[in-house]
């Protein structure tokens, strides 16, 4: 038998070394964790405005940056637009809502007595949920949530401003910035170039085309939600809205998390049956989704079943948490495809 070689750090390394690249780009990701929002932002920005401007540039054979320059200052006069007149709204209906909690809770307590409290097997659990919803725990638990949303808006505000002003600076001198990145083939980190490049491409495009497809989607379920509310005669439509047009950048499942502030401002506008109806309202919202939206714009772009969608955002959310709502899919994808070009 011949003498065992020597163990070497250098060649170990060497040996896995497309493994070590992939440790320290992860281990990157994890000191900026913080900042990750700020680098979500600016990328989907990116994504969104640099597909816009490639297809007038396309169409119209207009100059780059005179594009970008356009888009940005008409983008910011609606940012403006937006927060001069829309918070105040916001505040004002999200006051009214809290004030009507309690009315509203009580409302749903005596509908709910009137019609099943001499059902044997629907009694006992309501009395346990009404012991969970009196209105003084309610209205508190209402008031924390709203203040944490609250401070969380604010923080995002100024990270969107600080992406916009980032996103528009990259844009505008995006053909230098990507010839510099290309001639990283030909320094010392070559090798890390070619290991992470196309795969980082990748896991954008999936990113952005998930993002972009999701944008899509609650965009149109907003307006058919504002329009309902409106047909239904419900108040703080502007609220409502607001919070369907966010909780719908979640896939699936932010249909149903927008559902409990609108079934009950329902029911503060005009009872039990208003409530009923509205809840009415949001299944068939729900099923042009399912039936209509995503089989045309979200799996024409990510080929996923919407069962497999809640099964991904429930294991993204125990790990990584609400990053996971809005990441879960396009990773899921990436990985998938990833796995599929490794297989050819």
């Amino acid at each position: 038998m011949g003498c065992d070689k020597m163990f070497s750090i250098s060649e170990f390394i060497k040996i896995n070394r497309v493994y070590f690249i992939w440790i320290v780009f992860f281990g990157l990701l994890y000191l900026f964790r913080d900042m990750f929002g700020l680098v979500f932002i600016t990328f989907i920005m990116c994504f969104v405005v640099s597909s816009v401007a490639h297809k007038l540039r396309r169409k119209y054979r207009l100059n780059r940056r005179m594009v970008v320059v356009c888009f940005y200052i008409l983008f910011l006069l609606g940012v403006i637009g937006f927060l001069k007149y829309i918070p105040p709204i916001l505040l004002s209906e999200t006051i009214s809502f809290t004030e009507q909690l309690p009315r509203s809770i009580q409302s749903v307590k005596e509908w709910a007595d009137s019609e099943f409290k001499d059902n044997e097997f629907i009694a006992p659990m309501l009395n346990q949920i009404e012991g969970a919803m009196l209105p003084e725990k309610s209205v508190v638990g209402a008031w924390n949530v709203l203040r944490g949303v609250l401070e969380a808006g604010i923080h995002y505000i100024g990270w969107f401003f600080l992406a916009m002003l980032f996103s528009f600076l990259i844009l505008f001198d995006l053909p230098k910035l990507s010839k510099g990145v290309r001639q990283l083939r030909y320094t010392k980190l070559q090798e890390t170039y070619h290991e992470t490049a196309d795969s980082i491409m990748l896991f954008a495009r999936v990113v952005g085309e998930n993002f972009r497809a999701q944008l899509i989607i609650s965009l149109i379920n907003t307006i058919l939600t504002a329009v309902c509310l409106c047909i239904l005669k419900v108040k703080a439509v502007a609220l409502l809205s607001t919070i369907v047009f966010m909780c719908g950048l979640i896939p699936v499942l932010g249909m149903w998390i927008s559902s409990a502030p609108i079934i009950v401002m329902a029911i503060n506008s005009g009872g039990v049956e208003l409530g009923l109806w509205a809840l009415l309202m949001i299944i068939v919202i729900h099923l042009i989704e399912a039936y209509i939206l995503n089989p045309r714009i979200v799996s024409s772009v990510m080929h996923i079943n919407p069962v497999m969608t809640l099964i991904i955002l429930y294991i993204a959310h125990g790990v990584i948490g609400m990053w996971g709502m809005l990441l879960g899919v396009p990773i899921a994808v990436y990985i998938y495809r990833k796995i599929s070009i490794s297989d050819k």
